[in-house]
């Protein structure tokens, strides 16, 4: 996620040093066709050309709308994974006592089984965060898009060895075996749970409580799963950019024709606006291409990481630890 007021130079380069080339070199092939190779029917009407220019425009509109829906949603849902992880871990730790313990335990017991409980929240958390890192065969594969992954990256563990800060060496082993390991770390929270019920360290009311916000984590899962295996239709991303192919290609042969009747002496402004026209198109198309997929780890996708990082500061805070992880910080202006 940028986090910057405007968009760096830097940044705006990197979109559009491609768009700019294609544009001149579609400029300038319409004028040397025209000029240099005498073939003035090249020369199109620019009525049909608007008219696409239009409908182009419509369609771009319409994609990036749905695009930033996508984003949008992806930012609420894990909003709520943080609400709901702050909720769960005051609630926790208020609710679990000896007031209805048949043999009451240690006040170092109930720390302890609060911790765990905690603990594998925050590796959950890292089991998450990292299926929603893992590629799709529809997410961004080219050159540019790993040179910026690369770029923005501040992982120095893997995933494994980050859930291995809060979860038992048998029980992560266990976990890993799992088709998915997010769930399972779930169920082994409702299932911890239900035993301190047994145990009579919570009472009904209050077990029912918190496997209630066991279900809205998995609500909340199942929800950031959904976009992130869901692809946005590719007969949408597809034809908007055949659309904007179509209308860059055919728009400077559209401007001969328009600055031909002010005189063949300005014929050259036909590369300086053809540049600028389909800089302003296709860049409304490549906005709303990169924001498609909300978690593939781009410039502007939902900052995971350090959603995550900030959930374990707050629970561990919650814990009175004093050695807590710093705040991830922005790289390049943005946040992942």
């Amino acid at each position: 996620m940028y986090i910057k007021r405007r968009l760096s130079f830097a940044v705006l380069y990197f979109y559009s040093w491609r768009i700019a080339l294609m544009s001149l070199t579609t400029g300038v092939s319409a004028l040397f066709l025209y000029q240099y190779l005498g073939w003035e029917w090249v020369a199109i009407p620019w009525l049909p050309i608007s008219l696409i220019g239009i409908a182009t425009a419509f369609y771009v509109g319409f994609k990036n709308s749905q695009s930033y829906d996508r984003s949008w949603e992806a930012r609420k849902i894990w909003g709520g994974i943080t609400n709901t992880s702050r909720s769960f871990g005051a609630m926790l730790r208020a609710f679990t006592n000896n007031d209805n313990a048949p043999v009451p335990v240690s006040d170092e017991k109930i720390k302890t089984e609060v911790r765990t409980i905690l603990y594998r929240h925050i590796g959950w958390l890292y089991a998450l965060m990292n299926t929603m890192r893992q590629p799709t065969s529809w997410e961004h594969s080219n050159r540019a898009s790993r040179k910026q992954k690369q770029a923005l990256e501040t992982q120095t563990e893997s995933c494994e060895q980050e859930m291995a800060h809060f979860i038992e060496a048998e029980e992560l082993k266990w976990a890993k075996q799992r088709k998915n390991t997010a769930t399972q770390l779930l169920d082994v929270q409702s299932q911890h749970i239900a035993r301190l019920r047994r145990e009579g360290l919570l009472d009904d009311f209050r077990h029912m409580e918190l496997q209630q916000m066991i279900t809205n984590l998995y609500d909340e899962q199942g929800k950031t799963e959904r976009i992130k295996n869901t692809p946005f239709p590719r007969q949408y991303a597809t034809i908007s950019a055949i659309f904007i192919a179509i209308f860059v290609i055919m728009l400077p042969f559209g401007m001969i024709a328009e600055f031909r009747k002010i005189g063949d002496g300005m014929l050259w402004l036909v590369i300086p606006f053809n540049l600028v026209v389909s800089w302003v198109f296709t860049l409304m198309e490549y906005t709303g291409d990169v924001s498609e997929n909300p978690f593939e780890g781009l410039l502007n996708d939902v900052p995971i990481r350090s959603i995550v990082r900030n959930i374990e500061i707050d629970i561990r805070d919650m814990l009175g630890e004093t050695d807590l992880p710093e705040k991830i910080q922005p790289k390049y202006g943005a946040l992942l």
